[in-house]
């Protein structure tokens, strides 16, 4: 009766379980970086009414998303792509364009002053945790890391997936020169950003 009782009871639990809803597996999702659609505009002031405006290409990237969560996601800037849009001299421009490339150097202006396009044509975006409106970003410039939370906003569907936003990243610890927090003359350290990028899956 003991045995008949217990594989009674036995039954009733294996039923329970195989009627107990299956736990949902979230597949994790990659999106590729649609660069002919993906802009990058920024600004670089040396006081509040003295500034450039720009873009500059992204070469590559990809986010992976599970579910709504961000599990990864890193892209690489063409840094030889910088173009200036505030300077109606197209000859100015230009050499704005070559200065911060580190293409046009004069004796005022070596090629490592800016950005040295020559020996570092790219500027590698490794992205981190993205929770509240906030993402955790590094930036991989001239050998050194400078991590910040920025203020984007992620939506991703079935179609694909987006990051937008305006933000400021401070890159004073790469110590690059000719940029400067409050030296006259150089242009500041915090530069902004207006960032619309699209991906596809």
């Amino acid at each position: 009766m003991k045995k008949i009782g217990f594989l009674f009871l036995a039954a009733v639990a294996m039923a329970f379980v195989s009627c107990s809803p299956a736990e949902e597996v979230v597949e994790p999702v990659t999106y590729n970086l649609d660069a002919a659609n993906s802009t990058l505009s920024w600004k670089g002031s040396m006081a509040v009414d003295y500034f450039h405006t720009g873009t500059v290409d992204f070469k590559s990237g990809s986010i992976t998303m599970e579910g709504d969560s961000l599990t990864a996601g890193s892209f690489v800037l063409d840094m030889t792509s910088i173009k200036n849009t505030d300077l109606e001299d197209k000859v100015k421009a230009s050499y704005l364009e070559g200065h911060l490339m580190g293409t046009i150097v004069d004796s005022m202006r070596p090629q490592n002053m800016f950005f040295n396009t020559p020996e570092y044509p790219t500027v590698e975006v490794k992205l981190g945790a993205y929770k509240d409106g906030m993402l955790t970003t590094t930036l991989v410039i001239l050998e050194t890391e400078l991590t910040q939370d920025v203020a984007v906003k992620l939506t991703a569907d079935e179609k694909g997936a987006s990051l937008t936003g305006k933000f400021s990243m401070d890159i004073a610890d790469a110590k690059i020169p000719g940029f400067a927090p409050s030296e006259q003359g150089s242009i500041a350290t915090a530069i902004e950003f207006d960032l619309n990028l699209k991906l596809t899956k």
